[in-house]
């Protein structure tokens, strides 16, 4: 039995190897401008997350995944952690990056820590975790830094980021089927209000906001 498993392991590395590295792409809004290797151990330059620029990303594969019915990558370069896949759903480990710009106007860069989340085969956040920052430029409401932590919200993955004094926030929401990214400033003064509708933004109760959002 145990000879049998050995075989059928090696067996099942040895067709995964010969795949391609382009199938570890998946569907938008990752992309790259080359992938090189195999499934195995592949290079993706000129990674980028939509509008936002990750660089190069290095993805080696972890065998000993295979035998619990999953194929598992270790990340490097600019982006560090573990990402996998199997029947069930797919998932990321102890991610940390930090992606600067193309997010939205107004949001620098933002920062991961050890994050992670399980999505099932539908793609529906199980379970999040992790913290994030993220740098503001130009400051909204005095403020530059907001912070938060990864939770699941209804199926979708969502990152609320705060200011310490709460009047600024940030609150990013992704599912299977698109993003929505809302800043946010409570309590503006007359001439706060006065230049951030002038940006763009809006009315909703008593804060002012700008919305956006888009499907993959």
């Amino acid at each position: 039995m145990r000879r049998g498993l050995a075989l059928l392991a090696g067996l099942l590395i040895g067709l995964v190897a010969l795949l391609p590295a382009r199938l570890l792409l998946p569907a938008p809004p990752l992309a790259a401008t080359s992938v090189t290797g195999s499934i195995w151990q592949a290079r993706l330059e000129g990674a980028s997350l939509g509008a936002a620029r990750l660089g190069s990303i290095g993805l080696a594969a972890q065998p000993a995944a295979l035998l619990k019915g999953r194929l598992a990558w270790a990340v490097s370069g600019a982006v560090q952690g573990r990402l996998w896949r199997g029947p069930g759903g797919s998932g990321a480990e102890t991610i940390s990056a930090t992606i600067a710009g193309g997010l939205m106007p107004g949001v620098a860069s933002l920062t991961l820590v050890e994050a992670g989340a399980v999505l099932d085969a539908q793609g529906r956040c199980q379970s999040a975790s992790g913290q994030a920052q993220v740098q503001l430029s130009p400051a909204l409401g005095g403020q530059s830094t907001l912070a938060g932590a990864l939770r699941c919200e209804a199926g979708a993955l969502a990152l609320p980021l705060a200011s310490p004094d709460g009047r600024a926030r940030l609150e990013l929401v992704a599912s299977a089927q698109g993003w929505q990214a809302r800043l946010l400033l409570a309590g503006a003064s007359p001439a706060e209000t006065a230049a951030l509708t002038a940006a763009g933004f809006g009315r909703d109760g008593d804060s002012l906001v700008q919305q956006q959002g888009g499907r993959w």
